[in-house]
Order: C-alpha cells, then structure tokens, then sequence
C-alpha cells in the first residue's frame, strides 16, 4: 500500500503547490485524520462493505460541507471515499507530509523530553538540529518521563540520545566492566 499511498500523495502534493495550498491542505486533512481517530464510528462506517457507495459520498459531502474545507482537500477525500481507499487515509497523509518536506526542503525532528520545555530551549534546539542535519528543521515535540531528564531527538533513522537514563545506562555498563 506504500506505493499507492506514496502515488496519491505525490498527486495531491503537485496540485496542492500549483494552487498555492499546501499548508491549508495539510492542515484540513490533519483535522479530518484526527476525525477519524477519535470517532471510531466514522472510521467503522467508512470501512463498512454493506453501506453504499453513494450513501458514504453523500455523508462525506455533508461532513466537508460543515467542516468548510478548501476544495483540494475535500475532493481529495472524496477521491479517497470513491476509490474505496479511507481505510488507509492515515497512511495517505504521511506521505503526504512526507512529500510536502521534501519539497520545501524540511526535515521532521521528534523530540522526547521528560517534562515540557520553554521556547528559548525550543529555539535552540532548532538551530542545533538544522546544523546537524543541513535543512530547515520542524520539530514535533512528545513528553515521555522515563528518560528522566534530557533530550532524545530523532532524525529519519537516526536517534541523538542524551538522555539521563541513556546516560546511567553506559555509566553503569562501564561500571560493570571495571572488575
């Protein structure tokens, strides 16, 4: 399913740049996949063979009619409800984000800190991270208290871990060896 996720992604991303809407795109279809996540009953009424195609087109129209999204992104998820491929919106949006930042020249930093931090750390780390990576960063922050202090940050595959629990970690592997 990558590629064909990969192939409707890269189409709504060249039609979304020609029209100039790109950020708003990404945005509505973010608000729909949040939608979809968190009303478990659309997600099921989507994915359901016995309900007609008509019927989900006519309850999608009335949905993106209420939510007022651009014309991009709702005949996008048309498209999507047509083609019988809503089951795999989720999978559609993150190569769609994914081709968005390549365009632009971006690349996704996950950050994991132990406790929220403020903007001036925010900031520096920016800087820190376009450094290492050589683009434009955007950093999707996540709190995880296990790693009890520090910074985990993720570039594609790589992991920049300065956590203090990585960090007790080697100390005490050290330790053990020192016998």
């Amino acid at each position: 399913m990558a590629a064909i996720a990969n192939r409707y992604a890269r189409a709504l991303a060249e039609v979304s740049f020609k029209l100039g809407q790109h950020e708003a795109v990404e945005r509505e279809l973010e608000q729909f996949g949040q939608l979809l996540d968190g009303n478990r009953e659309l997600s099921a009424f989507y994915e359901d063979p016995a309900v007609g195609a008509a019927r989900k087109k006519a309850a999608t129209s009335q949905l993106l009619a209420r939510l007022g999204f651009c014309k991009t992104a709702g005949n996008f998820i048309h498209v999507l409800v047509e083609r019988n491929r809503m089951g795999h919106f989720n999978e559609m949006l993150q190569a769609f984000r994914q081709v968005i930042r390549d365009r632009l020249g971006i690349v996704e930093v996950g950050v994991t800190t132990s406790a929220e931090i403020g903007q001036a750390l925010r900031e520096q780390l920016s800087r820190a991270m376009e450094q290492v990576s050589g683009k434009r960063v955007q950093l999707r922050f996540r709190i995880d208290p296990r790693i009890l202090g520090g910074v985990v940050t993720r570039v594609g595959d790589t992991i920049y871990d300065g956590s203090v629990r990585q960090q007790l970690q080697q100390m005490k592997e050290r330790l053990s060896t020192l016998d």
